[in-house]
């Protein structure tokens, strides 16, 4: 299957006809109001009409936040996808995390409904992945864009079966977010319309502790083709152990390998004595229009709590690290940092910020560089900002200000990024070329070749009698990224083109007719969708004629459409 496919019209299950839609895969959120029925009785209806309005613009809100995408308002319900008409890496993320914040805004709303109305007020939700088929379905006096295709009747089946304040997902979604929410397997599910059980499961909240999940549950490799950057960063390190502050940044496409480089980093640097204090903040894809969002994320890891912990977990962890490290100076840091980290402060303690809106990036800037300090007095420091094409520019500009402790301290500061010239992020990877000059270490991956390509799918298959039609395969869809072969590998495992037998893996004829995995569609989908129109109708053509072809035959099929 193209990884788009031609824009087409096609005639949805109600005999309404979809115009211009394409193939695509998507995630979709289907939330309800829990016993609208018996609530209504009990409510006047111009109260019951308020309390719903305000229901639905605060769950539409939510869905445009996440950039998602607004499909149907149906009396107490409303269906919502992600992954069209713009496409994202994370689209099944994006959808959980919206699910559970429709449900936290929607409980704040319900105490006071139960307050003025004395009813319960509350909302589930519902979610699966899959492919759809997405265009404008109607005619022209009435349309609208929505999806059509299993995913969307199964989100509305997993409502059904969620209990109220939860969500309830498919192993389809399940396996795009498992490595970011913490979930309950409720095993197979009978659901209404489908011969099969549906595997389900209750989301219960964020990870403390983010994993990842590339790579495959039964097969590991040792890192292939990043021995050069490695001892680069081991020689960097040297010189911070040594008293020197360094900078050091990897950039490099998705999937080319920058977190496993850091990964294996992070793993010889705690191993060395003494072992440095690692700092950590990892940006979200929606980040770019979260304040602080990354900087708030480097303190949560300086005071040690994860991005699940609660307010009073926060609260106390930030006070007992403030306490320790400046001692009877900790007062003016916890009223700023506590401020940032949105916990409750005192009010003779909020009174010190008072006035000061004006300072606030200043006087961030200045508590986290005497924790800084602090924790420098001691043992070296690895302050890492992965994924800085995502950062906003708030952290940014604390950054900014941040960054120069690495000409005054054993501070190592790492950031990996993709090379997006557009993004805010990349304006501190300008000014640390600017300001730092031979203290900076830039590090770009590139695809590993052909040999590195076949010794990853050796080392990951740990048998060298792969049949080399299979490997050749792995490599032509790979294209020598590392993240992609091991999608690839992991997708022939789970359709059963490649079978465990003993110590060997047997592949079936089956091979040549495998798509794209869905991670890496979903990953290609979000770039092309970036692009101008134009390049994306090129794009659809050229899907249509195959993987490869001369660009005289693009040009001539494109000429007949191109003067229609």
């Amino acid at each position: 299957m193209p990884i788009i496919a031609p824009q087409m019209d096609t005639i949805g299950a109600s005999g309404n006809v979809m115009r211009g839609g394409e193939r695509r895969p998507i995630t979709a959120l289907f939330a309800d109001i829990v016993g609208s029925t018996s609530i209504v009785e009990r409510m006047d209806p111009e109260d019951w009409t308020e309390v719903v309005n305000e229901a639905f613009d605060r769950m539409t809100r939510t869905v445009k936040r996440y950039d998602g995408t607004v499909a149907r308002l149906m009396g107490d319900a409303i269906l919502a996808f992600f992954g069209a008409p713009v496409a994202h890496e994370d689209d099944p993320e994006r959808a959980v995390r919206c699910a559970l914040d429709m449900i936290r805004s929607i409980d704040e709303l319900g105490v006071r409904v139960e307050r003025d109305h004395a009813v319960k007020f509350g909302i589930r939700a519902g979610i699966s992945t899959g492919p759809v088929f997405v265009g404008r379905v109607g005619t022209d006096a009435a349309h609208e864009y929505t999806a059509m295709g299993d995913a969307v009747n199964v989100a509305a089946r997993m409502q059904a079966a969620a209990r109220p304040g939860t969500v309830l997902i498919t192993a389809a979604t399940h396996r795009f977010i498992a490595n970011v929410f913490d979930t309950v397997d409720l095993g197979p599910l009978e659901v209404k319309g489908k011969t099969e059980a549906v595997r389900a499961y209750e989301v219960t909240g964020v990870k403390a502790d983010r994993a990842s999940l590339r790579g495959l549950a039964s097969t590991q490799s040792a890192m292939v083709g990043r021995d050069q950057q490695l001892e680069a960063m081991r020689s960097v390190f040297a010189v911070v152990r040594a008293g020197q502050g360094r900078m050091v940044s990897i950039l490099g496409e998705p999937g080319i390998g920058k977190s496993r480089l850091l990964a294996e980093f992070r793993t010889e640097a705690e191993a060395s004595d003494p072992s440095p204090v690692w700092v950590e903040g990892r940006c979200l894809s929606i980040g770019q229009t979260l304040p602080y969002h990354l900087v708030l994320d480097l303190v949560r890891s300086i005071v040690g709590v994860g991005a699940g912990a609660d307010q009073a977990e926060v609260q106390a962890a930030l006070e007992r690290t403030l306490r320790t490290a400046l001692g009877d100076e900790w007062l003016d840091a916890y009223a700023y940092l506590g401020q940032l980290l949105s916990v409750p402060l005192e009010p003779e303690v909020a009174a010190r910020i008072a006035g000061l809106e004006m300072e606030t990036v200043k006087r961030y800037v200045a508590s986290i560089h005497r924790l800084l300090q602090a924790a420098a007095a001691e043992r070296p420091i690895v302050l890492v900002c992965e994924d800085l094409h995502w950062a906003d520019p708030s952290s940014i500009a604390v950054l900014g200000q941040l960054l120069p402790l690495a000409n005054e301290m054993p501070l190592l500061c790492i950031a990996t990024s993709r090379v997006d010239r557009t993004a805010p992020g990349w304006r501190l990877v300008s000014e640390v070329r600017e300001i730092f000059a031979d203290a900076l270490t830039e590090l770009r991956l590139e695809p590993l070749s052909g040999e590195q390509s076949r010794q990853l799918v050796a080392n990951l298959l740990e048998i060298e009698s792969l049949p080399p039609r299979v490997r050749e395969f792995i490599l032509t869809k790979a294209e020598g990224n590392p993240f992609f072969v091991e999608e690839v590998i992991r997708m022939l495992i789970e359709r059963g083109v490649l079978v465990r037998k003993g110590e060997l893996w047997i592949a079936t004829d089956a091979v040549s007719d495998v798509e794209i995995p869905d991670n890496l569609q979903a990953l290609l989908l979000a770039r092309i969708d970036r692009l101008p129109e134009s390049a994306r109708h090129t794009l659809r053509v050229a899907s249509v004629i195959g993987r490869q072809f001369g660009l005289k035959v693009l040009e001539r099929v494109l000429e007949p459409i191109e003067a229609s």
